[in-house]
């Protein structure tokens, strides 16, 4: 059997159902898909559990004790795992750019070997930044996601501003915004 590649068998945590996969180890691998399609259950609950189970089972019954317990993920059989590190999902810092990719730098790599190998079907080669106004996503300005206002929850077009037209708590009645708006 082949050691270069981590086996998973018949997968079933969360949405997984049934989920066969070889993955080639020394390589970068990335998975994708829509939201619920199984990534995190497959990379997080399944691999990543499995891996920090055996690496805890390999250490002295005293340190056993006082490490979590992690009981066996809901998987057949997971071969040839070595020790896996983790690097959270969450967001890094306050600004939404900010990610893995730009926090270790491989982002600034993986851009330039795009920009020199890959063929840009927008334009010039600086449209591979994301810093680039011309080469962030016109939906989302590059953030990712984007902030639309309610007008149907944040004004009430029945009463003026005086009456406490705009809904939102910041411009509550008699409050530092309100008061700004009465006096403009």
């Amino acid at each position: 059997m082949s050691r270069d590649k981590i086996i998973v068998q018949n997968a079933h945590t969360n949405n997984l159902k049934n989920i066969d996969v070889e993955i080639p180890k020394h390589k970068l691998v990335v998975f994708t898909g829509v939201s619920g399609s199984g990534k995190s259950s497959l990379l997080f609950d399944t691999i990543y559990t499995e891996a920090q189970r055996q690496l805890i089972e390999t250490f002295s019954t005293f340190a056993r004790t006082r490490m979590p317990k992690l009981s066996r993920p809901d998987v057949d059989d997971i071969l040839n795992l070595s020790t896996a590190i983790v690097i959270d999902q969450k967001r890094m810092g306050n600004n939404l750019r900010s990610t893995v990719g730009t926090a270790t730098e491989i982002n600034t790599y993986l851009r330039l070997l795009y920009s020199r190998v890959g063929k840009p079907f927008i334009g010039p080669s600086f449209y591979f930044s994301f810093n680039h106004p011309e080469g962030m996503c016109t939906y989302c300005h590059g953030l990712g996601k984007q902030i639309k206002v309610d007008l149907d929850l944040f004004l009430d077009i029945e009463k003026s501003i005086r009456e406490g037209a705009i809904t939102h708590p910041h411009y509550k009645i008699g409050g530092f915004l309100w008061k700004e708006l009465i006096t403009l």
